[in-house]
């Protein structure tokens, strides 16, 4: 059975599975949802990032404590996020291979790095993804699912991108066509995680436009 309706990001193509129908109930319609699988066949991981684990406070009332706990799991610990002086780096190293597979950076992917120079790649310092994520409940192996959100129709906005040879012309000055922006600029990502009995965390989310 095949869930999503559009096309992977060229990122995760290699690596997404639809293999298990419990983590693709109700996709959105500006949806792409993809299960972590590696060159091996793999899909147990560990999380190894650059970056801070960013927190807030929730107000202690039941209603907003639910919907804390819906959206970002019972064993929440904190969404991986930047630091102060580069974007995050989160890669996925299988369990028994320690094949590792990149997940997401923070300068590279998405339509906002496509378009726009939000960070000074010159300036940037080493980012080394060493830290490995642990929830709440100290799990660190994981199955995990990406989502990416699609919200900017690129075929009804065309005429703002496309050159006269009918490409478009990226911040990094690669040409690329619709197509390939329907698959790549997608405007927003979440990464949740399911440990050993299913339970969800999500450990990274951003807007990316």
């Amino acid at each position: 059975m095949k869930f999503n309706n559009r096309p992977a990001p060229d990122l995760y193509a290699p690596y997404a599975t639809e293999a298990n129908p419990a983590y693709f109930e109700k996709i959105h319609d500006v949806e792409w949802r993809g299960q972590l699988q590696s060159s091996t066949g793999g899909r147990k991981f560990r999380i190894k990032f650059y970056g801070e684990l960013f927190t807030w406070e929730v107000k202690q009332k039941e209603a907003h404590l639910e919907a804390h706990r819906r959206n970002y799991g019972n064993n929440f610990n904190g969404l991986i996020a930047n630091t102060t002086e580069a974007p995050e780096l989160i890669y996925a190293e299988d369990a028994v291979t320690g094949e590792t597979i990149l997940l997401f950076d923070g300068s590279k992917h998405g339509y906002d790095n496509l378009f726009n120079n939000e960070w000074d790649l010159h300036k940037m310092p080493p980012r080394n993804a060493d830290k490995v994520y642990k929830d709440a409940a100290g799990n660190e192996i994981f199955e995990v699912v990406v989502c990416t959100f699609n919200n900017i129709d690129y075929e009804d906005e065309a005429e703002g991108f496309l050159q006269n040879n009918g490409l478009i012309r990226l911040l990094d000055g690669r040409e690329v066509d619709i197509p390939y922006l329907q698959r790549n600029g997608f405007d927003g990502i979440s990464i949740l995680l399911y440990d050993d009995e299913r339970n969800m965390v999500m450990v990274h989310q951003r807007e990316l436009a």
